[in-house]
């Protein structure tokens, strides 16, 4: 008869592993939260230059303060807002505007969990104006983007799979990156145009009409 498997470690019990000096046990918490805190930056800035560095910054900070955590919420939870407070922390210091001011952690933190439910998910769990700007790369540049950036590929096995240069992967991607630079503040741009006209009352008679 097989015997059943160790159910594995929870985050909690990972998290107080690593503070009783387990190093590993830091590893496997990188590891769980590694695509979704990146998920949250990449949402925060549309910018996966700053997202990647907000990312590092985060898992800096759960090293950091890992004795911090008091358990009044989920370790999923804490390690959202850890991350939301990097992306504010880097934003001041290099003069970032975020995607979108006042991030939800909670909401955003149940899309990307959710959406980590399908192979395909990953791509759900981005802004809606990341998605419709990630669309509109070619295929090729597209599919680099999304493996290094989002799933954290590294560029020589990116390159491998892809049966191409390291050289032509960063080419793509850095290609990649400007596009989706120039798609986004359009897009930006698009909804401070939209925020700014005023509704129209019902009837037809435009609000501020005399």
């Amino acid at each position: 008869m097989r015997s059943e498997e160790a159910p594995a470690a929870t985050d909690e019990e990972l998290l107080a592993a690593f503070v009783a000096g387990e190093q590993r046990a830091f590893d496997v918490l990188v590891s769980r939260y590694q695509r979704r805190v990146y998920g949250i930056c990449l949402r925060y800035f549309g910018n996966p230059t700053d997202a990647e560095d907000a990312a590092q910054d985060a898992f800096v900070a759960l090293y950091r303060r890992a004795g911090s955590f008091s358990g009044a919420a989920a370790f999923s939870t804490w390690m959202y807002r850890v991350a939301t407070n990097a992306c504010h922390d880097l934003a001041r210091k290099r003069a970032r505007r975020p995607m979108s001011a006042g991030v939800d952690v909670e909401r955003l933190a149940d899309s990307v969990e959710a959406a980590e439910t399908a192979d395909a998910g990953v791509t759900r769990a981005l802004d809606e104006d990341l998605r419709a700007a990630l669309a509109q790369l070619d295929p090729d540049t597209r599919d680099v983007v999304l493996l290094h950036d989002v799933r954290g590929v590294p560029y020589a096995d990116i390159a491998a799979r892809s049966g191409v240069a390291v050289g032509t992967v960063k080419s793509r991607i850095h290609r990649g990156h400007a596009r989706l630079a120039a798609a986004l503040t359009a897009a930006r741009r698009d909804q401070v145009a939209e925020a700014g006209r005023e509704p129209n009352l019902p009837g037809g008679r435009p609000t501020g009409t005399p």
